[in-house]
């Protein structure tokens, strides 16, 4: 989205409490990062790195790298969350080349500049985004697939003890709800929903917005009902669970982890008692883990400087990412620091490197893109509200999800 002067002027004012203002000798490299809150500080923490300023940029990264209003808050290097960003002409073309397409596997192919066939990022971190988490207790045993699950849903509800916390103030939360369902329903459709937005009309994609909407519509099945999971972020949906037993289960990445472990109450030097399993799928084979990542991309402006920071950030001498790993909150695509997870997340790193799917929103553009409560995010929260606060008939707020969802496909698709 375009970058107004008020977000110039925002970030411009993080660049100077970071001290880029009256630096002496060479100029600092600028580090754009789409993070905030805990994974900003852990970054810091282990940059390691003399003479940069990190700030974050959020949703405006893809503004800065395109065209920046205030070019004094220009990256020299960006840490960016959406792989379609390198296909973007106004992006690729001030980004260094990486590498030659030597490996054209799942996660090198997707920062591939098919324009010119070359690599122009390198991945930083990703994410496990299919994951349940719950409390030592109800379910004893993890779902088989996905009716069974909404069977053990309705039975906790009807037991007075809501089953599930949903953080659905966060757009991004709901979608990650959506593209496992999709993706375990009809893998091609999955595939192809961002290169055919047609599909958007799909029986495939109506059935996944049936699945969630029977599920969302249980009466009891989240802690305060659908209006409080609406005003709930992410981190308070995982504390429901294991901070205050509001709930038994969340679904959530990998990356609770560091809530998980610093929130449960349980004596000192245990482990917390939470346990997780894969998001269930729809009968026949597991369906691929929905994954994530942030990708290191340098501009052409920051020369040699900025191509060796991001070979140091993403190479073997990255020795310190080994402490934001053993935090969690990290997985890598490197094996090297598989030894420096917690015992509840070294399968994960695994997985993220076998049967996988990348993550749908953070690949569309255009009308279903979503940030801001914008695109696929405001359908899917208004499809939640419909069922959760409105008490409205799943099939009729399908059908106006439906309607939604092809209007923005037709307006301009992905």
């Amino acid at each position: 989205m375009p970058m107004d002067r008020r977000r110039a002027l925002a970030v411009l004012s993080g660049l100077a409490a970071a001290g880029l203002a009256g630096c002496g000798g060479e100029a600092p490299l600028r580090i754009a990062v789409v993070w905030s809150g805990w994974e900003l500080s852990r970054f810091r923490e282990v940059l390691d790195e003399p003479n940069t300023i990190v700030y974050s940029a959020g949703d405006n990264i893809a503004a800065l790298l395109r065209n920046p209003v205030a070019p004094a808050a220009t990256p020299d290097v960006a840490i960016v969350s959406r792989p379609g960003l390198v296909q973007d002409k106004a992006i690729r073309d001030r980004l260094q080349t990486i590498s030659s397409p030597d490996d054209l596997s799942f996660w090198p192919r997707l920062l591939w500049n098919e324009n010119d066939g070359s690599v122009k990022g390198a991945w930083f971190k990703v994410a496990h985004k299919s994951l349940v988490w719950y409390r030592q207790g109800p379910p004893t045993q993890p779902p088989a697939n996905w009716d069974a699950w909404v069977r053990t849903c309705e039975a906790r509800a009807k037991c007075g003890h809501p089953p599930l916390a949903i953080g659905a103030a966060d757009g991004w939360v709901l979608s990650d709800w959506f593209e496992n369902v999709l993706v375990g329903i009809d893998r091609d459709t999955y595939r192809r929903l961002n290169d055919q937005p047609t599909l958007w009309s799909s029986a495939s994609v109506r059935h996944a917005l049936c699945c969630l909407a029977r599920l969302w519509s249980i009466k009891n099945l989240l802690p305060g009902g659908g209006r409080r999971a609406l005003a709930t972020q992410f981190h308070e949906s995982v504390l429901d669970v294991f901070r205050y037993g509001r709930a038994d289960m969340v679904a959530a990445g990998d990356f609770a982890w560091p809530v998980i472990d610093r929130y449960t109450p349980r004596p000192q030097g245990e482990p917390p008692p939470a346990k997780h399993f894969l998001f269930p799928g729809h009968g026949g084979p597991q369906p691929p883990v929905l994954v994530g990542g942030d990708a290191v991309v340098a501009l052409k402006s920051s020369g040699e400087r900025g191509r060796q920071l991001l070979e140091r950030l993403t190479g073997n001498e990255a020795t310190r990412l080994g402490k934001w790993a053993g935090a969690g909150g990290f997985l890598s695509l490197n094996p090297r620091y598989d030894q420096d997870y917690p015992d509840q997340l070294k399968e994960l790193a695994q997985q993220v490197r076998g049967n996988v799917e990348f993550d749908l929103s953070d690949q569309l553009t255009g009308p279903l893109a979503g940030g801001d409560g914008q695109g696929l995010w405001r359908v899917l929260t208004e499809l939640f509200a419909s069922v959760t606060v409105g008490d409205e008939k799943p099939d009729t707020a399908v059908g106006r999800a439906m309607n939604a969802l092809t209007a923005l496909s037709e307006a301009g698709g992905s």
